[in-house]
């Protein structure tokens, strides 16, 4: 298998090893998250925090949506808090221009890092030079 291939495979994390989920990605990854009470959602890392008191945890952000009764953009932010040997606890924050409302969407079931859809940290683009004459 080439490495162009293995770049686009989703590549699953354990939901249970929080410190390995923190030390593994990075701020802009684009993981896909699945929970005891919410399906697959693909989410981008907003910040991993090393363990603290509370333990390690992860601060994830779903792409904004449109609602359609206020017709205001939607952002729900998700807070996966670690306890000791078992899943990650997930909080939903949905944030409106009006409200932020917060819910406890279940445990951590499945986390899988989409290196494809992940933006580099660092500048990776080939410099093209252009003739003027062109």
């Amino acid at each position: 298998m080439t490495a162009d291939r293995r770049s686009v495979i989703p590549k699953p994390l354990n939901p249970r090893d929080a410190d390995a989920l923190v030390q593994h990605l990075s701020p802009n990854d684009c993981v896909r998250i699945t929970t005891t009470e919410l399906p697959r959602t693909i989410c981008t890392v907003k910040a991993t925090n090393a363990p603290t008191r509370c333990g390690p945890h992860l601060v994830l952000a779903a792409p904004p949506i449109t609602t359609t009764a206020q017709d205001e953009l939607q952002q729900a932010t998700y807070h996966c808090l670690s306890q000791s040997d078992s899943a990650m606890t997930v909080l939903e924050y949905t944030h409106t221009p009006s409200d932020t409302t917060a819910r406890c969407i279940g445990t951590l079931t499945t986390i899988a890092h989409l290196p494809r859809l992940s933006t580099p940290a660092e500048d990776t683009g080939v410099p093209v030079e252009v003739r003027a004459d062109e």
